[in-house]
């Protein structure tokens, strides 16, 4: 079980300041392995024994046995990011565009930190063997919604896009059913109806899956299945979607390969179709 599945599936349970402890965590997950305790609950505000009583939370017998299941999962894994950082330290950018450019890098970076190959699959084989796919997203992330809705449909699949008034939302979650798939995301803070729309979902026997940035671990209910990875930017400043739209590409390609010749098929079709439509 890997942290992130530990913190999702305690999610429920812990304590404001625990929580404050784990986006921590999340956020910089080399900085915390490289710490103590008392580190993380200085950087965090909280009281150091909040950080031990958190790891027996967790599942570990200490906070030192925490933190090496924190080195043992991210430190190994982190010297191209490592060579990185120390790069970008040494780089001067008196552009935006420069900037923006190392910051997007450095948190691409990080992706494979969080989200992995078998997720991205197992997603992707979720979606093309829907019967049935709703997207739900709002505000910013209404982009990605409208992204995976026209990547899907080109797939031949049926696609349906959840409107994020409280009424037509739960008007169009009436009819879900066992074989249907909600593609929900969620940046920050859930979107409005997000709890009663998994709950809902999960009723009716159909399975949900939520893209998110570092807050993923900490939502509730949480959903079947998780992508959830840094974004660019300061955490309470600006961020960016180049992250969750990497992964969102991700799936709809391995997606492809999943059903490779069918898609390939609809695809043809649609060009035929595209050419009729345009005479």
């Amino acid at each position: 079980m890997t942290l992130l599945e530990r913190f999702k599936g305690y999610a429920a349970s812990l304590t404001p300041n625990e929580k404050r402890l784990v986006q921590s965590v999340i956020d910089s997950p080399a900085t915390v392995a490289l710490g103590t305790a008392s580190d993380l609950a200085k950087a965090t505000g909280v009281h150091e024994a909040t950080a031990s009583r958190l790891a027996r939370k967790l599942g570990y017998e200490s906070y030192a046995a925490f933190r090496n299941a924190l080195r043992d999962e991210f430190l190994t894994t982190r010297e191209t990011a490592t060579r990185f950082e120390k790069t970008i330290a040494e780089t001067n950018s008196d552009t935006v565009l420069g900037t923006l450019v190392q910051q997007e890098s450095h948190a691409l970076q990080r992706v494979e930190d969080y989200v992995s190959s078998d997720q991205i699959n197992t997603v992707a084989a979720l979606l093309m063997s829907a019967r049935r796919v709703f997207v739900y997203g709002s505000g910013n992330a209404e982009i990605l919604a409208l992204l995976m809705l026209k990547r899907f449909r080109r797939f031949g699949k049926d696609v349906h896009k959840l409107e994020a008034d409280p009424r037509s939302l739960a008007e169009q979650s009436l009819g879900l059913d066992t074989g249907d798939v909600v593609l929900v995301f969620a940046f920050r803070r859930p979107p409005r109806g997000y709890a009663p729309l998994i709950e809902t979902a999960r009723e009716a026997g159909a399975t949900t899956i939520v893209v998110s940035g570092t807050t993923g671990a900490m939502m509730t209910p949480q959903p079947d299945h998780l992508l959830a990875a840094p974004r660019s930017g300061h955490p309470d400043g600006f961020q960016t979607l180049t992250v969750p739209m990497a992964i969102c590409n991700a799936v709809v390609i391995a997606a492809g390969f999943e059903a490779k010749d069918e898609s390939l098929k609809k695809l043809e079709k649609l060009g035929r179709l595209i050419e009729r439509f345009n005479e």
